[in-house]
């Protein structure tokens, strides 16, 4: 799938201070040819956008794990959109069901997903109220990973 001016995507991402998940609902304002910039080439620029409820456009740089899906509304939101717990543990926290979940990312992906990003999705159902990891599951348990977190919840 490619990007199209006028396109509603929503953008996955973690960030690199603190390492909590994110999801920004953008439009696409204008396409890009696609360059790779950034500290060694690292992001790769492919458009101009607006995030949802804001009047400035900026560019859609992605980092290789971002995850760009197709549409607003999702039937998911990270844990940071909640008013209680959430995790800064380089992984995408997401609250919802995990079927409807598979689902988004394996039908509504822009980019194809790296299975270094699958391999970091965990699943609640509700949201967070301990600090612990019970109650969350991991997305796609069988790709293999060095992470840390992924890897503790594997052995439980």
């Amino acid at each position: 799938m490619t990007l199209c001016i006028g396109q509603k995507i929503t953008l996955l991402k973690i960030d690199d201070m603190m390492a909590m998940t994110h999801r920004y609902e953008l439009e696409v304002r204008q396409t890009l040819e696609s360059s790779q910039i950034g500290y060694e080439g690292r992001k790769t620029r492919l458009a101009v956008v607006r995030q949802r409820g804001k009047r400035k456009e900026q560019y859609l740089d992605l980092s290789a794990d971002d995850i760009l899906l197709d549409g607003w509304g999702l039937p998911f939101k990270t844990d940071t959109e909640g008013g209680g717990i959430f995790a800064g543990n380089a992984c995408f926290n997401l609250v919802g069901e995990p079927e409807a979940i598979r689902e988004c990312i394996e039908s509504r992906a822009v980019l194809p997903v790296t299975d270094s990003a699958k391999a970091k999705i965990i699943v609640a159902r509700g949201e967070r109220t301990r600090c612990d990891d019970e109650g969350q599951d991991l997305l796609y348990p069988d790709i293999e990973t060095h992470h840390a977190v992924v890897n503790r919840m594997k052995d439980r």
